[in-house]
């Protein structure tokens, strides 16, 4: 009489071995496009400057400024499109957390800056954000309540 294979063993094989083979691809550095391992990126550090500004529509935003323009570059974050942008309150609570375009924006008269929109009871307590990525360690912190932006000369 022949012998018949249980199905969800036959499942649980074929899920075990996906796995093992996402697992092996992760540890060896690939990637979702067949990339490769990445080389290693040298990690900047920059002060950043923290700044409040009534946006043209009505609400109020958050400027993050990057003083050192030469490090606003794809090459300083391996090539990377975007940065995570967080922010703690003075309790030390993430208030904002989100991705920003990289390299940042360049607009006449401005350093390279992002813009975050957030709500007055978040931009009054933020006391210190940090953009992050491969390569990139940019802090910036205010004591007491954000400044505002000045426009440019």
């Amino acid at each position: 009489m022949p012998r018949m294979t249980n199905v969800r063993i036959v499942v649980a094989a074929a899920v075990g071995t996906a796995a093992v083979a996402a697992l092996a691809i992760v540890l060896a550095g690939g990637s979702d496009g067949g990339e490769g391992p990445q080389a290693p990126v040298r990690t900047q550090r920059a002060t950043l400057v923290l700044e409040r500004a009534e946006h043209p529509a009505g609400h109020e935003e958050l400027i993050v400024s990057l003083r050192d323009e030469r490090l606003n570059t794809p090459a300083t974050a391996g090539g990377a499109s975007s940065v995570l942008l967080t922010c703690v309150d003075d309790r030390g609570r993430v208030t904002i957390r989100g991705r920003q375009p990289w390299p940042l924006q360049i607009e006449p008269g401005y350093p390279p800056h992002a813009h975050q929109p957030a709500e007055r009871e978040i931009l009054d307590s933020l006391r210190r954000c940090r953009l992050l990525a491969r390569g990139i360690e940019f802090e910036g912190r205010v004591s007491g309540r954000l400044p505002v932006l000045q426009p440019a000369a």
